[in-house]
């Protein structure tokens, strides 16, 4: 199953679209006057289903994940030596790791729920991730993890053409190109 994300090369504020596997569509827009984050996933009728709350964090990610359906998780960064992301709440972990080169894997637990590839060459503001997604995966809280992200790590990376070199530091866990969603 595929999840797609992708910025709008042009835009005021960073706006995504958004691609669930069951081929719901979705919107996300980052508040343009904001002292922290904020973000809004709103789905094709109008809806918003989560709201990124964004927090001071000194040289880390700290955000609110409030979904509509009374669920809440908090984000923040769990290591910046070797990047992990990690979002708990309702009795649940994701982690959030970054790979060497432009490669991201999201776990729940200690299981791989997605597997994340980033485009390398970006026009405007045009970041795209293709996400390989388990079908028992929460498509939203991955998400909700890659928009966090990439507003807080990719949002001033913005000219007319750029291309991503990748990630060339440490990682907590090597990126298993041999996983395929369940």
């Amino acid at each position: 199953m595929f999840l797609s994300i992708k910025e709008r090369i042009i835009s005021l504020r960073s706006t995504y679209d958004i691609v669930s596997p069951d081929g719901k569509t979705y919107t996300a827009e980052k508040k343009i006057f904001s002292l922290f984050p904020n973000l809004k996933i709103v789905e094709a009728g109008g809806q918003q289903v989560v709201n990124l709350k964004g927090g001071f964090a000194l040289f880390s990610q700290k955000y609110d994940f409030i979904f509509t359906d009374g669920r809440t998780y908090h984000y923040k960064t769990e290591s910046r030596l070797k990047p992990v992301y990690k979002a708990e709440g309702n009795g649940e972990t994701y982690r959030l790791y970054r790979h060497r080169g432009v490669k991201f894997s999201v776990y729940k637990d200690d299981t791989q729920i997605a597997a994340i590839t980033k485009n390398r060459l970006t026009i405007g503001s045009g970041n795209e991730y293709q996400i390989q997604i388990s079908s028992d995966a929460d498509p939203l809280i991955v998400t909700s993890m890659l928009l966090a992200f990439n507003s807080s790590k990719e949002d001033d990376k913005k000219g007319a053409v750029s291309v991503d070199v990748g990630y060339m530091g440490l990682e907590a866990k090597p990126f298993n190109s041999s996983w395929q969603p369940s």
